[in-house]
């Protein structure tokens, strides 16, 4: 099961967390500030809304189902051994109790946890785990040394001394234990003579040489062999005898730090596999990357791993929202796994988690999702045809909502023109999901019709392209919009809310000849009256100018276009009409009908000028208000 590795350390995933890229690592591989970039990708990491790194709460599931009890022995062994040479015996307690609660006789574990509750100075905690070790272990030694060593911190020199005694019995060359004997009876507050008779004979241990006093003249104990704790014979000096001795004997000053008394293990010591397992690292011994890779396929190949579609079902991989098989998958910054579209569709209505209810605004603000790797990993392995059939259906329903002449969205609003900008503010809960649907299906075109009476929208609309999308951190988004097309309605729908239609695009008609020279004087001569216009406006027509911008270029060829002159469109968005006036000059496929309106109007108004007539006076509303100024929706 490769597929639960960790990028980063190699080992069976713990505690896994989810980066903004979609990749996932072990919670401490992050570390406690999420790096800059991400370990695998290199892209730049985010964790909106959120002070600290949450657990991917579908893979711990995941994991918990998948991994055996060994491999999560294993693992828990590994964490609390890192975090106990890291000196963070806070986590390392809590990881090797969540081992115990898995395997309470799991020795190396209650050897992990003991070293711990001494660096925490809980040696009563302490003493009761090495108990345990020595009763499931009655032949090794080191449990009674670390005994010793505890009940020594407790005050308890005699049952010290009986436990070093224990550890030398077992084991004669344990120069450590023989040290600790040699340093307690050479003190002045000694345990009476009646208990050091209980010590064993000269048969194992010299004590012809004893000494009382503490001018350290000579050892009270002997070995009867030259060999340290741990290490060789061979080319040791005395001095470098005293040194270990020295070492392994002081234990350090009472602070919150590792002890440096726990001894290493002999190469020779006979320790099972197990305890050889699981055995804390001495001090200074590393573990490198070759071996932490080794430790990891020792692992997974320790039995047979079975295949993850015999662990899983496809009820493990559905979504909470929609129940049905994940499809691009996110997980947010709280842990929570969703599909992509349904969570974005309940960010419509509320900016906070589905499940836990945590805010949600600054990730919403980021309005960029990436599927969570692993778990498109996992769905690729386990259950392919799911998938594809998953994916499928997708696809159906991004190729009907791409048709942009069947059910094509409608927003309801006011009129907008081809050619011109068309800045939208989007809240409604039904609107961002159409607008968000327009963006994924690649299109980015919806419809824009006015409301009429009776009838929900207009017949007549226009298609506008969405170029950018600002997303706010409460679900609600600046939108900028072009005018592409005309269209007009053949059958009215709705969908998850909002509106749709059916509808035929409309076209100028061409002309020729004659005909076409005399739009062409037609088309000249307007243009120059909108001209005049703009340059005579007061005050009220300026300001409009400086939102909407200067009048557009002429057109050379003024049926290049299927909607003619943009410029046209320009001058009837500016103009002080009523609706649906507008809607009739929209509506018009006759440039010549729509050139001869317009210059009727702007003869009345450059007339009424003249004569120093407000032009607000000449709007059929009595008052000068641009038709689609400002909108929000």
């Amino acid at each position: 099961m490769e597929v639960f590795l960790c990028p980063a350390c190699g080992l069976a995933l713990w505690e896994p967390v989810t980066v903004s890229c979609g990749h996932s690592f072990c919670k401490r591989c992050l570390g406690e500030v999420l790096p800059a970039r991400c370990p695998v990708c290199r892209g730049k990491l985010r964790l909106p809304g959120s002070g600290a790194a949450s657990c991917n709460v579908l893979l711990c599931s995941l994991l918990e189902k998948c991994l055996d009890r060994g491999t999560q022995l294993a693992r828990l062994r590994g964490q609390a051994r890192e975090l106990l040479r890291g000196r963070d015996y806070r986590a390392a307690l809590k990881s090797a109790q969540r081992g115990l609660e898995l395997a309470p006789d799991d020795v190396s574990l209650r050897l992990c946890r003991s070293e711990v509750y001494v660096a925490l100075q809980q040696y009563p905690e302490a003493l009761k785990d090495l108990e345990v070790v020595c009763k499931s272990e009655p032949e090794e030694c080191e449990a009674y040394f670390r005994k010793g060593k505890v009940l020594l911190e407790m005050g308890q020199k005699s049952e010290a001394l009986l436990q070093f005694h224990h550890c030398l019995t077992l084991n004669p060359d344990f120069h450590a234990a023989q040290h600790e004997m040699e340093k307690i009876l050479t003190q002045d507050d000694s345990p009476l003579p009646g208990t050091v008779m209980e010590l064993p004979s000269a048969a194992s241990l010299d004590l012809t040489s004893c000494n009382s006093g503490k001018d350290g003249a000579g050892p009270l104990l002997r070995p009867s062999c030259g060999v340290e704790y741990g290490q060789d014979a061979e080319g040791e000096t005395e001095a470098g005898k005293g040194e270990a001795l020295s070492e392994l004997g002081q234990l350090e000053p009472r602070i919150l730090q590792q002890p440096a008394w726990w001894p290493k293990r002999r190469k020779d010591s006979g320790t099972s596999p197990e305890r050889q397992e699981g055995r804390l690292l001495g001090p200074g011994e590393e573990t490198s990357p070759d071996a932490a890779a080794a430790a990891a396929a020792a692992i997974f190949s320790h039995c047979h791993q079975p295949e993850l579609r015999d662990l899983l079902s496809v009820s493990d991989l559905e979504c909470s929202l929609c129940i049905r098989m994940f499809f691009e998958p996110v997980t947010t910054p709280c842990g929570h796994t969703f599909c992509k579209e349904c969570l974005e569709r309940c960010l419509d209505h509320r900016p906070n988690c589905p499940l836990c209810k945590q805010s949600l605004r600054e990730y919403l603000k980021v309005g960029k999702y990436n599927a969570t790797v692993l778990l498109v990993e996992i769905m690729v392995a386990t259950f392919p045809a799911q998938l594809a059939d998953r994916e499928r259906v997708h696809r159906a329903e991004m190729a009907e909502l791409s048709n942009l002449t069947k059910n094509i969205p409608i927003f309801v609003c006011t009129m907008s023109f081809p050619g011109l900008l068309c800045p939208l503010h989007v809240f409604e809960p039904r609107y961002r999901l159409m607008m968000r649907r327009c963006q994924e299906t690649g299109t980015k075109m919806f419809g824009m019709c006015m409301y009429e009476n009776g009838k929900s929208f207009a017949d007549y609309g226009c298609m506008l392209e969405i170029q950018h999308m600002e997303f706010l951190p409460d679900g609600r988004s600046l939108v900028d919009t072009i005018g592409r097309r005309r269209f007009r309605v053949l059958r009215r729908g709705q969908r998850d809310g909002y509106n749709t239609a059916d509808i035929e695009y409309l076209e100028d008609e061409k002309v020729e000849g004659d005909e076409l020279a005399e739009l062409q004087r037609l088309h000249e001569c307007t243009y120059q009256q909108a001209q005049r216009f703009c340059e005579q406006g007061d005050t009220a027509l300026r300001q409009i100018l400086l939102h909407r911008g200067p009048l557009p270029e002429k057109e050379e060829d003024i049926q290049a276009t299927k909607d003619g002159p943009a410029w046209c469109w320009w001058l009837i968005s500016i103009l002080p009409l009523e609706p649906s006036d507008q809607l009739r000059l929209f509506a018009s496929t006759s440039l010549r009908a729509r050139l001869t309106q317009l210059k009727h109007i702007l003869t009345g108004i450059l007339q009424h000028h003249e004569n120093s007539h407000p032009l607000a006076d000449l709007s059929p509303r009595g008052q000068q208000q641009p038709a689609n100024e400002a909108w929000e929706f």
